[in-house]
C-alpha cells in the first residue's frame, strides 16, 4: 500500500520513533520510501528500501536493496534501526529481526512500528469480517503486542518496551491513545 493513499497524518508516530533514537549517531531507516521520517535529526541517517526513492533533506544517503544485501556491503557501525510499518509486509519476520540484530552495534536500538490487531478499529472490522477498510493486500500478518515481545526476545533483543503509535482521527491524524488499544504499536528493543 502506498502511504499517499492513507487518509491521516503520521506525524505523531514518526515523532515518537524519532524521539526514541534521539542522540544516536548513525540511524538506518528501513522502508523509508513511502513515509520518510522528517523528524530524524541524527548525525547520519541512511534510508534503506527495496524501492527507489528520492533522498529526503535530513537523510545523508539512500541505499536501494534488501537488508541481506545491505549486510554484505555495509561497513558502518549502526547505532539505531527504524523500521516503520515494515514487518507486517514480510513473509519471514523473524529472519528480518535477526538481520537487524546482526547490523546493530552492542547496545544499539531497534524501533519498529506495526499495526495493532487489538486496536478498536481492527476489533470492529473483524466482527464484521470487513475487507474494505484498513485491510491492505500487502499485509501478510499482524502481531499482537505480547507476541511482538516474544519475537524480539527470540531474536536476542532485550529491554523491550512498547508504546502507543496513536489512534487515527479522519482529517486530523494520529492522536495519543492508550497502548493496549492503539492503532499502531511502537516497539523499542536493545541489542
Amino acid at each position: 500500500m502506498n502511504r499517499k493513499q492513507i487518509a491521516f497524518n503520521e506525524s505523531y508516530r514518526l515523532k515518537r520513533m524519532a524521539h526514541l533514537v534521539k542522540g544516536l549517531h548513525t540511524i538506518l531507516d528501513i522502508g523509508y520510501v513511502d513515509c520518510p521520517n522528517i523528524y530524524l535529526n541524527n548525525s547520519e541517517v541512511i534510508g534503506l528500501d527495496i524501492e527507489e526513492g528520492h533522498k529526503p533533506k535530513n537523510y545523508n544517503s539512500i541505499v536501494t536493496c534488501n537488508i541481506k544485501e545491505f549486510i554484505k556491503c555495509n561497513h558502518k557501525e549502526i547505532n539505531g534501526i527504524i523500521a516503520g510499518e515494515v514487518i507486517e509486509h514480510l513473509e519471514e519476520p523473524i529472519t528480518f529481526l535477526r538481520d537487524c540484530y546482526k547490523i546493530l552495534e552492542i547496545g544499539g536500538k531497534l524501533i519498529i512500528s506495526t499495526p495493532n490487531p487489538n486496536s478498536f478499529i481492527e476489533r470492529i472490522l473483524t466482527l464484521t469480517l470487513n475487507q474494505k477498510y484498513y485491510y491492505t493486500q500487502d499485509h501478510i500478518m499482524l502481531f499482537p503486542q505480547r507476541w511482538l515481545i516474544r519475537m524480539l526476545k527470540l531474536c536476542k533483543f532485550n529491554k523491550i518496551q512498547l508504546f502507543s503509535g496513536g489512534f487515527p482521527v479522519p482529517l486530523f491524524g494520529l492522536i495519543p491513545f492508550p497502548r493496549p488499544w492503539c492503532y499502531q504499536t511502537i516497539a523499542l528493543s536493545i541489542k
